[in-house]
């Protein structure tokens, strides 16, 4: 079963803490890690682009940034989030909707 799209949001920040600029299949690929998934289920992940979803809510509320087509980074403000929010909370994101 493929991961819904809050569950990628926080996965995909921690990933892009490095604060290196990643693309779109990186940050697929990591999700897929992440959530252990079957090659049937990384075709699923990719059809349904959660990811490409989660990335556009972390952009909305500011945690990251398109740096041009497919590529993308972390912001001060994401860093921050990560800093000061516990990995293990329930439902991270929250206050801002999601």
């Amino acid at each position: 079963m493929i991961p819904k799209i809050t569950e990628c949001m926080l996965p995909l920040l921690q990933y892009m803490s490095d604060k290196e600029i990643h693309s779109a299949e990186e940050c697929r690929e990591y999700i897929s890690r992440v959530f252990n998934l079957s090659n049937d289920d990384k075709a699923l992940l990719k059809s349904k682009d959660r990811v490409g979803w989660a990335k556009w809510n972390l952009e909305q509320i500011g945690m990251l940034e398109t740096v041009s087509r497919g590529r993308y980074r972390i912001t001060e403000d994401g860093l921050k989030f990560l800093r000061v929010t516990p990995p293990t909370k329930e439902r991270p994101f929250k206050e801002y909707g999601y």
